[in-house]
């Protein structure tokens, strides 16, 4: 067996997602505290108003509890710093709808700039689910409250103070479990190791390869977001320390051989997965010590060997962590995050500007239909373009017609039995809280509990309105803006991702070879080594996230098709070559330092001139191969890279060279 073997095979794209998807019902886990937490958060306020006499002033204290819902996963400290913002929000969402309220035409205006706005900002900045949902629907029910321009400051405060009763509520909930995130996070990650490891050689490793990577990275944000040193913290450092010697061993091993590691690896592994995620303490690492000393078997290369004896050392190391080790190095201030968040090519200005056009025509088609109250259609409307896909915006308008028609059937019976305050206060607590379980189940199913809380808040801002006349319109404004969100998605940037896919493989080739450079050009210690160190930690945050955005983009080409030409799965073979490259270099193995036959310079050229392949730009003259470390791994990637390109710019999926995308 050679120490290099051939290049695996380009494993098949996953492919468009199924339709059929949109009755799926997935298992919800570990919902119950946050159903519980947003259960409270409504229920107080609305009875504290009901008890003052002022049942309109609790339900504005209500909008702010929608932050009770956002970053469950999340270190505590970052909860504690964000989730103010996240009321700040809602609050001024809240504004925006009392201001907008009296006329259908700035009722319009109103909702659809804020659904544009609250989903540039969303997308921007990650903000997971329920995104830009509860900042809609807040600016859409303050629309119902009676106008009063004058008490604006008052009921900005009263959201406020919403919000600050839900964060006290959220971090004092919090706080028994203030370690379960990373706990989670690390369970994950280690989980991912094991099918990283046991996919080795197979088809599958790629994408368990990618997983692997970003479980690790997310462990790592986790404890980066996290704050204190205490005995747990310092625990789970460690981890994520031995975590990402596993995966860089992983990928090192896998670099020279295809041969299956040795069970006993991801077994150990999987144990420690297990211990973390309870709180116990490490496992299997004298299963692991005796492997070593069957590393070097008959028919392994040396630099198999090696490796094999890397990986088990790591994998070791891990289970059982010498006294000594440092803690595991966080990632740097997210400056690589920061980066390219609002620039021209961030798919969140697309995706804001669908929200805002789908919201004002929704509203206007309402207008002209004779709607007296035409909130609802700009809001489903909103709602169904956050669907970043054709097909994910298929599905979310399916979702939400289905659910919606159920929902406003139980409204409807609920509304139907003039229930006191009280009952209809117990009602929005239990909606809220189910609603919260089952949206981690089946969107179509926590429609059905949404719609009728919704309703009921409404009831809140206009007392006595009859039933039919809430539920109706409810019905066919959102069925309208479901309609209308989905011919926005396939007549407006259909093809946002797929565009921006060429720029985003250019930039992780950017990152790969700043990364590589400053890998080939470090000297051992001296004055300078704190500084390039920091240089080589920003280097390798670029480039995961450049990987990340990457293979993102390329899961929404693929669930942009519908009917033509799959251009996601023409640039596939060149996304992959692309992702190999990129973690070779994160992983740095050994026979990655060879000698440089041009210098670092002309490395850094070789990928500068296929990133400018990629997006159409002049590409010099001159044989980019030449210039890299005489490595096999890296040469047959990146010339399986130069091959993947001239194809796909032949299929017509990339620029010409010399214009520019």
């Amino acid at each position: 067996m050679t120490s290099d073997p051939p290049r695996p095979p380009v494993p098949a794209p996953a492919g468009p997602s199924r339709i059929g998807a949109v009755f799926g019902v997935a298992r919800p886990r570990g919902r119950l505290r946050i159903a519980v937490v947003c259960a409270i958060a409504f229920a107080v306020p609305l009875t504290v108003g009901e008890l003052a006499g002022k049942p309109q002033d609790g339900l504005l204290a209500t909008f702010g509890a929608f932050i009770a819902a956002y970053f469950p996963d999340a270190a505590l400290a970052f909860r504690a710093r964000a989730l103010p913002v996240i009321g700040v929000g809602l609050a001024l969402s809240a504004a925006i709808g009392v201001t907008a309220a009296g006329a259908s035409w700035t009722i319009a205006v109103g909702i659809s700039g804020l659904a544009a706005l609250a989903t540039l900002l969303v997308r921007a900045f990650d903000v997971p689910a329920p995104g830009a949902y509860p900042f809609v629907i807040s600016c859409a029910v303050a629309t119902q409250l009676p106008q009063d321009v004058e008490r604006i400051g008052e009921r900005v405060a009263l959201t406020l103070a919403g919000a600050g009763f839900a964060w006290l509520l959220t971090i004092s909930a919090s706080l028994p479990d203030r370690h379960g995130p990373a706990r989670r996070a690390a369970a994950t990650a280690l989980t991912s190791l094991a099918d990283m490891l046991e996919a080795i050689g197979t088809p599958d490793y790629d994408s368990a390869r990618h997983n692997a990577a970003q479980a690790v990275r997310h462990l790592r944000t986790v404890l980066r977001e996290g704050s204190g040193q205490d005995r747990s913290r310092r625990a789970l450092s460690a981890v994520a320390y031995g975590a990402q010697h596993v995966f860089d061993a992983s990928v090192s091993y896998a670099t020279v051989t295809r041969e299956p590691v040795p069970p006993v690896l991801p077994a150990t592994l999987r144990e420690l997965a297990a211990g973390i995620q309870v709180g116990a303490g490490g496992t299997g690492a004298d299963l692991v010590d005796q492997d070593q000393d069957r590393a070097g078997l008959p028919g392994v290369g040396a630099a198999a060997s090696r490796a094999r004896a890397g990986l088990c050392a790591a994998v070791a190391g891990l289970a059982h962590p010498a006294p000594d080790r440092p803690a595991a190095p966080l990632l740097p201030a997210a400056r690589a995050e920061r980066r390219g968040r609002l620039d021209r090519d961030a798919l969140a200005w697309p995706l804001a500007a669908r929200a805002g056009l789908a919201g004002l025509v929704a509203a206007a088609l309402a207008i002209a239909a004779g709607v007296d109250h035409p909130y609802w259609a700009p809001a489903a409307a909103a709602t169904v373009v956050q669907g970043t896909t054709v097909r994910a915006a298929g599905r979310r308008s399916l979702q939400r017609a289905a659910g919606t028609a159920i929902g406003a059937v139980v409204a409807l019976g609920i509304l139907s039995v003039q229930l006191p305050a009280w009952w209809l206060i117990g009602m929005i607590a239990v909606l809220e809280g189910a609603a919260q379980v089952l949206m981690a189940a089946n969107y179509a199913l926590a429609t059905v509990l949404i719609t009728p809380l919704a309703l009921i808040l409404v009831e809140f801002a206009r007392p006595g309105t009859p039933p039919a006349e809430l539920v109706a319109p409810r019905l066919l404004d959102t069925l309208l803006g479901c309609a209308v969100g989905l011919v926005v998605v396939l007549l407006l940037w259909p093809r946002a991702a797929e565009r921006r896919l060429p720029r985003a493989m250019a930039d992780s080739l950017d990152a790969t070879g700043d990364l590589l450079v400053l890998r080939l050009t470090a000297g051992g210690e001296g004055p300078g080594d704190a500084s390039r160190a920091a240089g080589v930690a920003d280097a390798r945050e670029r480039l995961e996230t450049a990987l990340a955005r990457m293979t993102a983009l390329h899961v929404d080409a693929e669930d942009e098709w519908i009917r033509g030409p799959r251009t996601a799965d023409l640039l596939w073979p060149a996304v992959v070559a692309a992702r190999r490259l990129g973690y070779l270099v994160l992983a740095d193995p050994a026979g990655l330092h060879g000698s440089l036959p041009a210098g670092p310079t002309a490395v850094r050229a070789a990928f500068q001139a296929c990133a400018d392949a990629m997006t159409g730009l002049p590409v010099s003259g001159g044989d980019p191969m030449s210039a890299l470390p005489a490595f096999t791994p890296l040469r047959t990637e990146f010339a399986a890279l130069a091959e993947a390109v001239t194809v796909a710019r032949a299929a017509g999926a990339l620029p010409p060279s010399g214009e520019p995308s």
